[in-house]
């Protein structure tokens, strides 16, 4: 019993989410996560480049990648920008513009 308690105690202490660097289908962190699940909003599929750097979370389902740190791409607060390691760029602007790979479509009624 003591020894329960003082495993729960020690597990309390401890962050609740790791920042592993990933690899393949797993990470490697604190602890190595294989076979590592990436979640994420539905209708979004992604899996990370190779050392990028993934949050993991314990779930009653395993270990989760809940996102990756994301990378400074110089976008403002209120702005959404996807991309893909190979280039590939969908940046949504406050000004109500888009621009995909650099080519930039105004919003309706926009001059």
């Amino acid at each position: 019993m003591w020894i329960s308690r003082q495993m729960i105690a020690a597990r309390r202490k401890g962050p609740a989410a790791d920042v592993a660097s990933v690899t393949g289908n797993g990470a490697v962190g604190v602890s190595e996560y294989r076979d590592l699940a990436f979640s994420g909003p539905w209708g979004i599929a992604y899996l990370p480049p190779d050392a990028a750097q993934a949050v993991v979370v314990s779930t009653s389902a395993g270990e989760t990648c809940v996102g990756t740190l994301a990378e400074r791409r110089g976008i403002g607060p209120g702005e959404l920008m996807l991309f893909s390691a190979g280039g590939a760029e969908i940046y949504l602007k406050n000004n109500g513009e888009i621009e995909i790979n650099g080519q930039v479509f105004k919003p309706k009624g926009a001059q």
